[in-house]
């Protein structure tokens, strides 16, 4: 019997699958557009950024998530905080917000860093 991890992945791949030329013109750009983001991002995020260039929609919304979805399995993205769309068709609904790959190993850098810097001098 599937669980409920097992159907959505196939889900997700069926959308793949269906809008091949899509998905994968959505996935070129995101893989890119992810390696400038030192800051958390959203879905709505990317799609903006997506659209400004003049891409056209998929036929598929849901490409999207199964774009975020390979990005997350290849561990070019990891997930952040929960935030509330901006979109008003979502009514404020609470989604997943992410970090790329560049902007984790950063932080991991930066805190390194700061943790070297602190010392107590005792005498």
């Amino acid at each position: 019997m599937k669980n409920q991890f097992d159907k959505m992945r196939e889900a997700l791949e069926a959308v793949e699958i269906n809008n091949k030329q899509y998905h994968q013109n959505c996935l070129n750009f995101a893989t890119e557009w992810i390696k400038t983001q030192f800051k958390a991002f959203t879905s709505e995020n990317l799609k903006e950024a997506y659209y400004a260039l003049g891409n056209d929609p998929p036929i598929e919304a849901r490409v999207f998530g199964s774009v975020f979805y390979k990005l997350s399995k290849d561990g070019l993205i990891f997930k952040s905080d929960w935030v509330y769309s901006k979109n008003p068709v979502c009514h404020g609904r609470p989604m997943r917000s992410w970090i790329s790959r560049e902007f984790k190993a950063k932080q991991s850098a930066n805190a390194t860093k700061n943790k070297s810097q602190i010392g107590i001098k005792f005498e």
